[in-house]
């Protein structure tokens, strides 16, 4: 295998949940551009049908599907649905997630409640609806979308998030361990600060709050792009990376080391 075939996945079909903005649409066109057949998974179905066509109109292999990652029955189905479209189940991407921040005083069991179903229990969902289907297959790669906040308090008001994510890091470990004898390797990447339109308040935040993205915080300096992410996805989901599981790859510009 030639070092620029170990990072395409020709053949492959990689489901991506939350791709209708932001991050996971990056990482859907990113896949798509490299080969892969992309199922473009989203609450918002109107959005992940124009991310599907674009990527259709650029050549590439792309269907969307409707998904509550936090439903147990949309989120069977929406594996059954890229196995009927397209035969093969090779790369999951867990990236769909909220955000919202409030103070912790103020976090009723609702706010909990809600936020620990999207992030958490739809990662859960996801991998094992995923894994169940890859086990008989073969194997395959997964990439668990968590956030350097699971390793670090950055901001204030996002203690629930900071948990969600760090439970998301406690998923990748132990499924990588439990299924590797299955082919099945799962990593996460933790993005550190990316402006996307969901962010953007985060982003706020983190600016009005310190020099959280001073270059005496951010070795690098400033913030990255989503294209960071979907690059640090694809080495993860790609045969480049078939020694590597079980591991949290910071994409965050050195902010967890400073």
């Amino acid at each position: 295998m030639t070092t620029q075939n170990a990072f395409r996945l020709d053949d492959k079909t990689a489901v991506v949940t939350g791709a209708a903005a932001g991050i996971g649409r990056c990482i859907a066109e990113t896949f798509a551009d490299v080969g892969a057949r992309v199922v473009v998974a989203d609450i918002d179905l109107d959005a992940a049908r124009a991310v599907a066509e674009a990527i259709v109109a650029g050549g590439g292999q792309a269907r969307a599907v409707k998904v509550d990652v936090s439903n147990e029955g949309e989120v069977a189905a929406l594996f059954d649905a890229a196995l009927a479209a397209y035969g093969s189940l090779d790369v999951l991407v867990n990236n769909a997630a909220i955000f919202p921040k409030r103070p912790f005083l103020e976090v009723d069991t609702e706010f909990w409640d809600r936020l620990q179903a999207v992030n958490l229990r739809g990662t859960f969902l996801c991998l094992r609806e995923c894994i169940l289907r890859m086990k008989e297959r073969g194997g395959g790669a997964i990439v668990n979308i968590s956030s350097v906040s699971s390793m670090q308090a950055v901001v204030h008001h996002n203690a629930t998030y900071n948990a969600s994510k760090a439970g998301v890091n406690s998923l990748t470990r132990t499924t990588a361990l439990e299924f590797g004898g299955d082919g099945i390797r799962v990593n996460a990447v933790l993005p550190g600060g990316i402006p996307t339109p969901g962010a953007r308040a985060a982003s706020a935040a983190i600016e009005l709050k310190g020099p959280i993205l001073s270059p005496g915080r951010v070795p690098l300096g400033g913030m990255g792009g989503v294209e960071d992410i979907a690059n640090a996805a694809l080495f993860l989901a790609s045969p480049a990376a078939r020694y590597i599981t079980g591991q949290l790859l910071a994409v965050d510009g050195g902010f967890l080391i400073s």
